[in-house]
């Protein structure tokens, strides 16, 4: 494979995620790449399914991905963590149902700042078969009166390639078939 171009853009390079869904592997009936091997175009669900959408603390979300190479082995690590507010019965109740999802594996469709959207938890040379699990939950009540409550999850997979991005329709994702 020979070396492609980088051109530098002129657009928005802000950081930080607008939007993140979670989904069970499970639910995921078909996930489509149209000609293309950057972009997936579209996502079929089993019945009734769809992406749960998880709220965050403004500046409070993060996904990165971290290439490297060990006796001549790539291997791409995805990291995604975000923090809910008050570690509390909610939290507590959204952090138990995540864990016992993640046993099965999960699939991740996060949105950044700039309005790029990134499937994360699955790739055209796995499948379905290196998801997202849960790697820590870890809740604070803070020490002091000023002191912030939260919880931050973070969730990891490994496979052999970045993310590719999504590239179809958003909003349908998040409404039961």
């Amino acid at each position: 494979m020979a070396l492609s171009n980088y051109v530098r853009t002129r657009s928005r390079k802000n950081g930080g995620i607008r939007m993140l869904g979670l989904i069970e592997r499970s639910e995921v009936a078909t996930i489509t790449s149209q000609g293309s091997t950057t972009e997936f175009t579209a996502i079929t669900f089993e019945e009734e399914c769809c992406f749960s959408k998880y709220e965050f603390r403004e500046d409070e979300a993060v996904y990165k991905e971290s290439v490297s190479v060990s006796n001549g082995a790539r291997v791409v690590t995805h990291e995604l963590s975000f923090l809910l507010d008050k570690m509390g019965s909610e939290s507590s109740v959204a952090v138990s149902a995540i864990a016992e999802a993640a046993d099965e594996g999960l699939i991740a469709i996060v949105q950044t700042m700039n309005g790029d959207t990134f499937l994360v938890g699955y790739s055209q040379e796995f499948g379905k078969e290196r998801p997202l699990r849960l790697a820590s939950s870890d809740g604070t009540t803070g020490k002091q009166l000023s002191d912030g409550t939260s919880e931050v999850v973070t969730l990891t997979s490994t496979d052999v390639s970045k993310a590719k991005i999504f590239a179809g329709e958003l909003d349908s994702l998040f409404v039961p078939a």
